[in-house]
């Protein structure tokens, strides 16, 4: 997956957004605001070689833009384009230049995404031929997430002041030759994902909706470059995957009036 493959599926996208405008639509086309904060962790870290440190929590934030088209019977189709800032930390104390005392080691690792789900998604409470949405619905949706490396930052830390000389210094870790020229080339650019969420709607008027859900993420595939996949002491290498769990607000404009029979 490259960029080419993302500007595709987004002219699709806005193709069928732009000839959504249709009799056999109940509701139509959409597209709004959104944003979100929840928890971020990465499943299976690695540390080229070395043990693991024990992790943190910390808080990702996303923002950005959604769309989408809702069908007769409540299916649609959802797709956002959102920056997402995840950050993880970790610590522990080690001694790990054997120097007769132990040390506090810290490794810090910021990532920023910009990604793209694509999801189907259901408003529970719609028969098929209703022309009756109502005021308020539940709602959820399963997809693919589509995230473009946009920039990222490894950090490790000896007792608080940079030090990576006992990770990327093959005299302190054999497992690694030299130390890499970026960050960027530790991790792959594309980051695919299967999310999920579940949330509820209200109509403000018969165009703008609020929307509140819980939504999950978490990686298809390894997010390591394959030229750093290190394996340890044990010959062993396990793979690392993000996870995320979001709980975001969105605002949307329907194109079409919608039509409210049941008011609350």
């Amino acid at each position: 997956m490259n960029f080419r493959s993302l500007t595709t599926i987004i002219c699709l996208f806005s193709a069928h957004f732009a000839l959504a405008q249709s009799p056999t639509m109940q509701r139509g086309s959409y597209f709004g605001l959104t944003g979100g904060v929840g928890a971020v962790w990465i499943m299976g870290q690695h540390n080229y070689g070395l043990p693991s440190l024990s992790g943190m929590p910390r808080t990702g934030y996303l923002g950005g833009v959604v769309g989408g088209v809702t069908f007769r019977g409540g299916h649609g189709i959802h797709v956002e384009g959102v920056f997402s800032i995840q950050k993880y930390d970790y610590q522990d104390i080690r001694n790990v230049y054997e120097i007769g005392r132990d040390v506090v080691i810290g490794k810090s690792l910021d990532f920023v995404y910009f990604r793209i789900p694509l999801t189907y998604r259901r408003i529970i409470g719609i028969k098929n031929g209703d022309t009756d949405i109502g005021d308020s619905k539940f709602f959820w949706g399963v997809g693919v997430e589509i995230g473009a490396l946009y920039d990222v930052e490894l950090d490790y830390t000896v007792n608080g002041e940079t030090d990576e000389r006992f990770v990327f210094n093959e005299a302190f870790n054999p497992n690694v030759g030299f130390p890499p020229s970026s960050d960027f080339i530790l991790f792959n650019a594309m980051d695919v994902a299967l999310t999920g969420s579940f949330g509820w709607e209200r109509f403000l008027t018969q165009h703008i909706v609020f929307q509140a859900e819980m939504k999950g993420a978490v990686s298809a595939l390894d997010i390591n470059h394959s030229d750093w996949r290190i394996t340890n002491e044990a010959g062993k290498y396990t793979p690392s995957r993000h996870t995320m769990f979001h709980f975001k607000c969105s605002l949307i404009y329907y194109v079409n009036k919608v039509e409210r029979m049941d008011i609350y």
